[in-house]
């Protein structure tokens, strides 16, 4: 009872209004002003001025005044930046516009799985939670939460989730497996009581039982993995319809959600289904879609977000593609400076047509560095792109890309998971690969062969991670 009152007080969200137009945008703002009145520094370089509304100009200058504070604290706690800030001979003030960022190294991920301690800011017996993690490269990594942290996290779920619609009257279901690096649903379900919304979690992999815990609950809201909701979907489509369970809109997180998934997950509940993208390393709810689906609203009184070119390491402009560069601005556990995330996407610069006016939006990342592989005459392609064109069918449940080299031409083998197996099946899976720009380049060269698909029969209905998605069987190739 006391940690509740503690935080229904504490939290930024409510004091958000229930009808805010924008509630994301609203607790950025609420965030944002509170820091710029506490800091005379800030309120110097802002300006005596009525912050009623909170230009993006201002907002700016908050994100760099919290890249400053962050730094000094990582030089006074942090051993990894004490001495990487040392060696580039760059201090807090040299830090005053979005171009002097490139002052900073860049952290790069091996480096914190080196040693995630470095990366600590305040001593391990002070972390509230600790997550450990292999993310997609199979380094591990440990994240430390302090109190303040995880506040901060629940605050901006809290946040995200009245921006989706949610109301007093809904009820949020939480479906992760217990096969995942952590459990998000102690977060969620904690946002949600904070705000007077209902929840149920079911982590079992039976989807009958996912089924009959969103009915018994009443759920109008889903939460959970593309893949599981997308298994559960295709399975169950078959005994019930699923639109009669009222769910009002569908929240994908922690896996990339290929167009092609979701307008069959759209089809079959009749509902919007919005992405989450997040990392392990910032937490869950970094970036959400609006109704809009163009783009993803960020989590910028949290993060300051850069695209760079990653050979070079300089900024390109507005809508351009790159990689995604992250600054946590107020972390007091694992603290994180211009740390690489591999994932390659752009940023889009407001206003959002969903009434947000200053918030900059992610564009999906399309792929990352350290999954990328290459085929034909050098073409790189991710696991991302091949997702929207095996996704083609709701009578595909999963599948693995396995790479093999026959003479000169590379061979791509789609082993397909489905109960359905049949010629048509095999002819729009063939045909929807041939149509990739980079695989039908390929194959006009003469260098990639005719794509084969393989059925194989699932083993059950229950829900399993797969540990690749593309397994290259080929020598040496670069």
């Amino acid at each position: 009872m006391a940690m509740g009152f503690i935080l229904k007080h504490k939290l930024l969200s409510n004091q958000v209004p229930e009808d805010h137009p924008a509630p994301l945008e609203g607790w950025i703002s609420v965030k944002a002003k509170k820091t710029i009145k506490k800091n005379r520094e800030l309120r110097d370089w802002v300006g005596d001025k009525d912050l009623t509304e909170l230009s993006r100009e201002d907002f700016e200058k908050y994100q760099l005044f919290r890249v400053r504070e962050q730094m000094r604290y990582a030089e006074e706690n942090v051993p990894y930046y004490r001495n990487k800030f040392k060696d580039a001979g760059v201090r807090p003030e040299d830090i005053r516009t979005y171009d002097d960022l490139t002052k900073i190294p860049l952290t790069e991920p091996q480096d914190l799985a080196k040693d995630s301690l470095l990366f600590y800011g305040v001593s391990v017996t002070k972390m509230l939670r600790e997550f450990t993690t292999t993310g997609t490269t199979g380094h591990r990594k440990s994240i430390g939460f302090t109190t303040n942290d995880l506040l901060s996290k629940i605050d901006i779920i809290a946040s995200a989730l009245k921006g989706v619609g949610m109301k007093k009257t809904d009820s949020l279901h939480v479906m992760f497996p217990m096969v995942i690096a952590w459990d998000p649903s102690i977060l969620l379900v904690t946002a949600c009581n904070i705000l007077g919304y209902g929840s149920s979690v079911c982590s079992d992999v039976d989807i009958e039982k996912q089924i009959e815990s969103i009915k018994g609950a009443g759920s109008t809201y889903i939460i959970g993995l593309p893949s599981f909701i997308y298994r559960v979907t295709t399975l169950m489509e078959r005994d019930i319809d699923l639109k009669s369970l009222g769910i009002r809109k569908i929240i994908s997180t922690s896996e990339p959600l290929s167009e092609s998934r979701r307008r069959i997950l759209e089809d079959a509940w009749g509902c919007k289904v919005i992405d989450v993208w997040g990392m392990t390393e910032f937490g869950l709810a970094c970036a959400i879609e609006c109704d809009e689906q163009n783009g993803l609203h960020t989590d910028e009184a949290n993060m300051l977000l850069e695209i760079i070119d990653p050979e070079t390491g300089e900024h390109v402009p507005p809508g351009e593609k790159g990689e995604l560069v992250i600054t946590g601005l107020n972390s007091e556990g694992t603290v994180l400076i211009r740390y690489r995330t591999r994932d390659m996407a752009a940023l889009l610069d407001p206003p959002c047509p969903c009434g947000m006016n200053y918030n900059k939006r992610l564009v999906k990342p399309s792929g990352r560095l350290d999954l990328q592989t290459k085929v034909g005459m050098g073409y790189k392609v991710y696991p991302v792109l091949f997702d929207e064109a095996i996704f083609v069918d709701a009578a595909v449940l999963d599948y693995t890309l396995y790479i093999s080299k026959e003479g000169y031409k590379d061979v791509l083998t789609f082993e397909i998971e489905t109960k359905k197996p049949s010629e048509e099946l095999e002819r729009k899976i063939v045909e929807s690969v041939s149509s990739i720009m980079e695989i039908a380049d390929g194959m006009e060269d003469d260098l990639i062969d005719m794509p084969r698909v393989r059925f194989i029969e699932s083993e059950s209905d229950e829900y399993k991670v797969k540990a690749k998605k593309i397994v290259d069987l080929r020598e040496n190739f670069d």
